[in-house]
């Protein structure tokens, strides 16, 4: 069985929950680096074919050879692509974007919904594990029409991850800066008690304090929090 970081685990077991009970043909990992991700998805049968883009060729031609070595060859393609750049989606997908920022994953949803049907995009399942700009993503995936499945979050190697299911609706709407700088599923796990969250919601309380200085944002959601917490 292909092994995965602590931080790919969290995001395997979001396409776990996503195929259950659910006609997943496919898994997308754009930005697929070595491919694990999507083998370890066909190991297990979460999906029927798996689909990996990277923009560079050697990271796609390692997808490549460890789809071939495990035995995936004839379900599976690997795309030099920017994004999902000539990849048509199609109902039942699972799409991940994982380790990359989040100015780019917004990029490549923001081309997504314009070059797929809403009739297809109301079917695919949105997961993505930003490195960065959570709070611009949150807020990018409320405008334009995206509602939230899950959260979760993982401490690998000292580094705090966290991650989002998310489908298209097409119906945009709002998140306070709370919700966009903590995640709104993750809020609600924290105020069930769920200790990962607290030590996940600690360290950002840390960070916040030094950011909050030249983001207005931050400030407001520390502040939003706080509050709550007080009463």
């Amino acid at each position: 069985m292909q092994s995965l970081t602590v931080r790919l685990e969290m995001v395997f077991e979001q396409v776990r929950r996503a195929a259950n009970g659910k006609d997943s043909g496919r898994i997308i990992d754009v930005g697929s680096d070595h491919g694990y991700l999507a083998v370890r998805c066909l190991e297990e049968g979460l999906v029927e074919r798996a689909v990996c883009t990277e923009i560079h060729k050697a990271p796609a031609k390692r997808s490549e050879i460890a789809l071939k070595e495990a035995g995936f060859a004839d379900v599976s393609e690997v795309f030099v692509a920017d994004g999902l750049t000539g990849v048509p989606l199609k109902d039942g997908d699972i799409v991940v974007m994982a380790g990359m920022g989040g100015l780019n994953i917004i990029d490549i949803i923001t081309r997504a919904v314009k070059d797929n049907d809403f009739r297809v995009l109301e079917n695919v399942t949105f997961i993505l594990q930003p490195q960065k700009s959570n709070e611009t993503v949150r807020k990018f995936l409320a405008g334009s029409g995206f509602v939230y499945e899950d959260e979760s979050v993982c401490c690998d190697r000292d580094i705090f991850y966290n991650c989002m299911r998310v489908v298209y609706k097409g119906n945009s709407n709002t998140v306070t800066d709370m919700e966009a700088c903590y995640g709104p599923v993750l809020l609600k796990k924290y105020a069930d008690g769920d200790k990962k969250v607290a030590e996940y919601f600690e360290h950002l309380d840390s960070i916040f304090e030094i950011r909050k200085r030249s983001n207005p944002t931050v400030e407001s959601a520390l502040k939003e929090k706080r509050k709550n917490e007080r009463k």
